[in-house]
């Protein structure tokens, strides 16, 4: 595993626009059908949507008739991870706009702070951006798909990358593309997932490339 600091980061505008558009936007992933191989591209909800439904969910859960009334230990993280989005992107929106304005979801306003580091010719506040975008993408994935990941060497077949980065207290780490569970494996790069046979597939290509 490899870190690099903040300053020396080659991320780009393509990479925020890429980030926020998974947390605010519902959007399209590659599938790899685990009996015949057949690639195919569902929509998945905005990562900022899901961790919307998994509050819900809790609250649900905990106001039943048959509930003890706690809500989930993943619930509970959802609330926290959701209160610390919402207080980053209003503490932001003030700094941008010099007013608060309840009206605007968090969606609005990430997109609002988005679009206003297109203007920065030193990239300064696009990587601040992008930061908080994939600290936030990263937090709620983790939540929602709790499973430990082994990292997987090898080109991803889909995108070629070797390599995916993600922000880990204070820097981004570069770790292996590719990722795998007992039953699925996932590249972090262009998200195209496999399952069942196709991970058979996916090991068979990667040892050959070797």
């Amino acid at each position: 595993m490899t870190t690099l600091r903040q300053e020396t980061h080659p991320m780009s505008h393509a990479d925020l626009r890429s980030t926020v558009h998974r947390l605010t936007r519902d959007h399209k992933t590659t599938f790899v059908d685990s009996e015949t191989g057949h690639v195919t591209y569902p929509t998945e909800l905005a990562l900022f949507t899901q961790l919307r439904q998994e509050q819900a969910s809790g609250s649900r859960a905990a106001t039943g008739a048959k509930s003890s009334g706690s809500r989930s230990p993943i619930a509970l993280g959802a609330v926290t991870l959701w209160s610390e989005i919402r207080e980053t992107l209003n503490t932001m929106h003030i700094a941008l706009t010099g007013k608060d304005n309840p009206t605007l979801t968090p969606e609005q306003k990430l997109q609002h702070w988005a679009d206003a580091t297109a203007g920065d010719t030193t990239g300064q506040s696009a990587e601040k951006c992008l930061r908080s975008a994939t600290k936030w993408a990263t937090a709620i994935e983790t939540l929602l798909n709790p499973i430990p990941r082994l990292e997987v060497k090898g080109a991803c077949p889909t995108c070629a990358a070797t390599h995916a980065w993600t922000w880990v207290e204070g820097e981004y780490v570069r770790n292996t593309a590719i990722t795998a569970t007992r039953n699925e494996a996932r590249c972090g790069a262009c998200q195209t997932s496999w399952e069942g046979q196709a991970i058979n597939d996916l090991a068979n290509n990667l040892g050959k490339a070797a």
